[in-house]
């Protein structure tokens, strides 16, 4: 090609054809400027299509990072609200002139505290590194920042309950509770259970098996009587109370970035779209729909519906008879082989999440199981249940 334009240009110039030489020399400069051209136009190209399959990828990976919290976030608050509810029962029977016949199962020490973060790897390290540029959208770059400027401002309040409210509470708790309340023979009817215990095994135990006495042993009556006691269980309860609403507002601002990651997704866009006005933010498949269906057909008749759950499910398929945990677990294993745990499929975190409509104070532990065996709880009621969850499954499918 490059001999055939040096011919032409020795051809022109040996004719003395100067004229035509010139437009021919313009006209090859246009060509080979058009030839640059198209050739940075083609890069910029390659570049583009290769930032949006970045873009994409980072996408989806936020995306997993944040439906992860999601599930995670949910178990936190249900934990906070649970302790929160066990506290406020004991603070309530400082009111009464008798004591609730059963308070001592609502009596016991300061429990736990877990301060949780999200997952925010994937956004931190776009932030740090510079990266936010591989996202198109302006608005979903500053979602991202605001995102976790707003977890780490919320995390900070929770640490500072930590601090005032459940550490203290804590040591108040210790001081006027030294020892336990139950009785010997509590822990002498839980001695053979004792023994299986890791602790027990490896000669880590603190106390034995079969105990003579139990040691500082706090009498309840004296205990709600004891202003100390009082005082440690209201920040006990401050503190579950207020965690969870902190928890709740980083559960909503990541559902909120979560529909917006969505709906920049080339993969989930409609999804986005479905889920924008949402207020549980599932994700559902078909067979979700297929369980909540076979849970609905397992509790078909008041007969079959057990109201007295316990946990275990064998009893419940012996007499085919269901509490509503035990008929998602049979369910669970008819349609996908096994009741998923850890996390919980969106089918059972729907009803779990259509139930927290219908607390109604029945609830105080597990959400499940204390409304199934409530005695204000009523077939149609269960029914109510299924059916919103379910209708909300099919609106997505």
């Amino acid at each position: 090609m490059i001999k055939f334009f040096r011919r032409i240009r020795y051809d022109l110039m040996s004719k003395n054809k100067t004229g035509r030489y010139l437009k021919y020399a313009i006209g090859e400069i246009v060509l080979v400027m058009f030839g640059i051209l198209l050739a940075l136009q083609v890069n910029e190209w390659n570049k583009e299509r290769n930032r949006k399959k970045a873009e994409q990828v980072v996408i989806e990976q936020l995306i997993t990072d944040l439906s992860k919290s999601q599930y995670e976030l949910e178990n936190i608050i249900a934990r906070d609200f649970r302790e929160a509810r066990i506290r406020a029962q004991v603070l309530r029977a400082f009111w009464k002139d008798e004591l609730p016949d059963d308070i001592e199962n609502y009596v016991w020490g300061g429990a736990g505290s877990r301060v949780y973060s999200p997952v925010l790897g994937t956004a931190q390290s776009l932030i740090n590194s510079g990266r936010l540029d591989i996202l198109s959208s302006k608005e979903l770059k500053n979602n991202i920042v605001a995102y976790v400027e707003i977890v780490g401002y919320k995390l900070k309040d929770i640490n500072r309950y930590e601090e005032s409210y459940f550490r203290t509470g804590v040591e108040l708790l210790r001081e006027v509770m030294p020892g336990p309340h139950e009785s010997k023979d509590y822990f002498n009817a839980r001695s053979e259970a004792y023994k299986n215990s890791y602790q027990y095994r490896e000669n880590l135990n603190w106390r034995p098996a079969v105990i003579d006495k139990v040691p500082f042993q706090s009498d309840l009556e004296q205990l709600f009587e004891n202003e100390k006691f009082s005082s440690a269980y209201s920040k006990l309860y401050l503190y579950h109370r207020n965690t969870g609403w902190k928890y709740e507002d980083i559960l909503d601002v990541t559902n909120k970035l979560l529909v917006a990651l969505y709906k920049a997704s080339n993969k989930y866009q409609n999804l986005g779209e479905q889920l924008e006005n949402s207020e549980h933010y599932l994700v559902f498949d078909a067979a979700d729909l297929e369980i909540l269906q076979r849970v609905d057909g397992l509790l078909s008749t008041p007969s079959k519906w057990n109201k007295n759950d316990d946990g275990e499910c064998d009893d419940d398929s012996a007499n085919n008879s269901y509490s509503l945990y035990c008929a998602l677990v049979k369910a669970s294993e008819e349609v996908v082989g096994s009741y998923e745990d850890e996390p919980n499929r969106p089918a059972i975190r729907m009803v779990r999440f259509t139930l927290n409509k219908y607390q109604d104070r029945r609830v105080i532990g597990n959400t499940v199981e204390d409304w199934n065996n409530h005695p204000d709880t009523t077939f149609e009621e269960l029914k109510k249940v299924l059916k919103e969850s379910i209708d909300e499954v099919k609106k997505q499918l």
